[in-house]
């Protein structure tokens, strides 16, 4: 007897149809839902059990009651959520003849944050006037992390050379920096305390290739937590007439004040045309 389809998918059905040699129909039945758990950044993890009763699943999707979904082949699964709240879970099976029951849902959880993995355009500068550094001051404090992205160049001829960064106004000796730097096929480490700056960005000099500018980026975390030390790291790297720069490095600023300024200077001025743009990031 050919194989068809039957609209009903119920278990007796379907053992009735399996008697006669149709094609079963039946769907994934309910998995049992077990627990959700928060990583701290609205990143949910869902646990689940399989049933054991009809056809195996061949995935399974989390939902979530802020309407977010996620999905996988085995229990746990993930999902990011985007907001606040209170939310519950739950999962149902699909196989080739379609999705089965939801579950129950799980016990609420409360969600305090989220990381949206959002990067805001906080200011950006360019240099017109050869200054000897750029501030950027009153940073509102209503993001998780900063991140300073650049592209820059020194007015003296000192061939492939840094800039630095001071927080606050601070001109103590307050700064500590960690560099793992490698010039061409040279690699060095470095340290330092008790620093009055922190010299850890790459760029070049006047003496470069025309139109040769450094690039970095500087990530500065949990800028307004006032109970812990300011953590800055920072990748950069530059090219000189063919000789190549890269900079990879952590500098800690000995203060638990809020961060609410950054200046980048450098014992010169900076080349027009170098930019700075600073980005907030949610968390």
């Amino acid at each position: 007897m050919a194989s068809r389809k039957l609209s009903s998918d119920t278990s007796l059905a379907n053992s009735y149809k399996l008697s006669r040699g149709v094609a079963s129909v039946a769907r994934p039945s309910a998995p049992t839902i077990g627990t959700a758990t928060d990583s701290g950044s609205g990143l949910m993890s869902v646990t689940f059990t399989a049933s054991t009763l009809g056809p195996t699943a061949s995935s399974y999707t989390l939902t979530s009651s802020s309407g977010v979904t996620g999905a996988g082949a085995s229990s746990p699964i993930t999902l990011q959520e985007i907001a606040t709240g209170t939310y519950t879970y739950s999962v149902y099976g699909t196989n080739a003849n379609g999705n089965g029951p939801s579950s129950s849902a799980s016990s609420s959880v409360v969600v305090n944050s989220v990381f949206a993995n959002s990067y805001e355009s906080i200011a950006t500068m360019t240099t017109t006037t050869s200054p000897s550094s750029i501030s950027f001051s009153n940073i509102p404090q209503t993001y998780q992390h900063l991140q300073l992205r650049y592209y820059a160049r020194r007015s003296d001829a000192s061939g492939l050379s840094s800039f630095s960064f001071q927080f606050n106004g601070d001109t103590g000796t307050n700064y500590v920096r960690n560099e793992l730097y490698q010039s061409d096929t040279t690699a060095s480490a470095s340290s330092a305390t008790a620093q009055t700056i922190l010299n850890i960005n790459e760029t070049t000099a006047n003496n470069a290739n025309s139109g040769s500018y450094g690039v970095g980026i500087a990530d500065f975390l949990d800028y307004t937590n006032t109970n812990k030390l300011k953590l800055v790291r920072t990748l950069s790297g530059a090219n000189n007439n063919g000789s190549n720069v890269s900079n990879l490095a952590t500098g800690l600023w000995l203060s638990t004040a809020a961060l609410t300024s950054i200046t980048c200077f450098v014992g010169t001025t900076f080349m027009n045309n170098s930019t700075f743009a600073l980005y907030g990031i949610k968390g």
